[in-house]
């Protein structure tokens, strides 16, 4: 599969239905390249490399770019101060990093945010991704499937109440004992979910370390960062899905204090870094035995019962969706699609796993393969495990060169076509050389 884009540092920009998209001031695109060089290089220090490179801002509607620097085949053409072209629609981006024309381009949608602070974060963010491999980091992240579960959920929370508490501790070491306790509640998670710290762990050096960086090169300072932190973490249980979204808000936090202790403590995390174990070293957290008592009444001093009434009623509610989707999905007359050679672009906060072998379901996401374009901008689409089949609802109108449905349109390519099953089920078949 040709690979998988998803949107990251999604607070910088929403849209918000019936607004106005911001004009693009494209005088000030060169301006912001220039921000950007001088940020990476006056922090070289955190990885004892200068990060800048090729950066791509688009378009979303137009799929226009903006480039810091042309394309090896000369696709993009010089402008006052950048590079411009159409990327082709084939290709599915968000914010993230695009191997395109020989080249791995940090990309992000416009507009950017008229903060300074929110671009430079946004963009070095990217940047961190385009050079995540030669910094050592060769890291897929992976779906937290407990963390759509009621206790997942619950026991993420009480870190991020610890971690917020931490942030608002007026001394160095009350703010460490927060941090310990915050270790408490993952570490009890871990207990109750087999095989979580190792899921969890792929995500946060992939998304963790990158959040950090942009947040290091966004030129806040030490209380600009730490209010900024703040407003994130009270803000993060709004966030629809916590499967593929925590890992921006936890390494953030951890970092910003492991930053007084030691300003390149970033620089002893290799691809293979147990996160959690590297933290409980650095905050001396004490072997003490998770008993579920304790941990219980620990949760009271960080809002224990209120997220647990809180969680409760989700967990009630979630059920009745869980069950919609899988009538949607899996019972109902739908379309199903083989992937045979995907990319796709989604949003991280909003994927609704049911079970392990059942999938995931996007609310919105688009994907190009052989066969042509998904879009998915409402209804929902679901990926099986291991991103084998996409699964729409039934079509309403079938064309020789598009096909719609409820919140789904389908560009299709020269070659292939549907074809009903005996089940009541449409399947994409490609056409046999005649």
């Amino acid at each position: 599969m040709k690979g998988i884009v998803c949107a990251v540092l999604i607070s910088f920009f929403i849209p918000v239905a019936g607004a106005q998209t911001p004009m693009i001031n494209r005088d000030s695109i060169p301006h912001y390249f220039d921000q950007v060089k001088q940020a990476t290089r006056e922090n070289v220090k955190i990885w004892d490399k200068d990060i800048y490179g090729p950066i791509m801002l688009i378009e979303e509607g137009t799929r226009v770019i903006y480039a810091n620097e042309p394309d090896k085949d000369n696709v993009l053409v010089a402008r006052r101060g950048y590079y411009t072209g159409v990327l082709p629609k084939e290709i599915s981006f968000q914010n993230t990093s695009l191997d395109w024309k020989g080249k791995t381009w940090a990309t992000v949608v416009l507009p950017l945010s008229p903060n300074k602070y929110q671009r430079l974060d946004l963009i070095t963010h990217e940047l961190f991704h385009s050079a995540q491999l030669s910094l050592g980091f060769d890291i897929r992240g992976s779906d937290n499937y407990h963390l759509d579960e009621k206790d997942g959920r619950v026991f993420l929370r009480l870190e991020l109440e610890a971690l917020k508490k931490a942030l608002r501790a007026r001394r160095l070491s009350l703010a460490e004992e927060h941090l310990r306790n915050a270790l408490i509640f993952r570490k009890y998670r871990h207990l109750v979910y087999s095989g979580s710290q190792l899921s969890e762990n792929k995500l946060e050096l992939l998304e963790g370390l990158a959040t950090y960086t942009g947040q290091m090169m966004s030129g806040r300072d030490k209380w600009q960062l730490r209010e900024y932190l703040i407003a994130r973490l009270e803000d993060y249980p709004n966030t629809p899905s916590f499967v593929r979204s925590f890992a921006y808000e936890t390494v953030a936090v951890y970092g910003f204090f492991l930053y007084q202790k030691n300003n390149n403590w970033n620089k002893g995390i290799s691809g293979e870094t147990d996160l959690t174990e590297f933290f409980e070293e650095a905050f001396e957290l004490d072997m003490r035995i998770v008993l579920p008592s304790y941990v219980r009444q620990l949760s009271e001093d960080y809002r224990g019962k209120e997220i647990r009434d809180e969680e409760t009623l989700r967990s009630e509610k979630h059920t009745l969706t869980l069950n919609e989707l899988r009538d949607k999905f899996l019972e109902k007359p739908r379309l199903e699609i083989k992937l045979e050679d995907m990319n796709m672009s989604f949003d991280p906060v909003n994927p609704i796993p049911l079970d392990v072998d059942e999938g995931t379901v996007y609310p919105t996401i688009r994907i190009s393969d052989n066969w042509g374009i998904l879009t998915v901008t409402g209804g929902g689409a679901l990926l099986s495990p291991g991103l084998v089949w996409v699964v729409v609802s039934e079509p309403v109108e079938i064309g020789e060169d598009e096909i719609t449905g409820e919140g789904w349109r389908i560009e299709l390519n020269k070659g292939y076509y549907l074809e009903k099953n005996n089940q009541g089920n449409y399947l994409m078949t490609k056409k046999k050389n005649e």
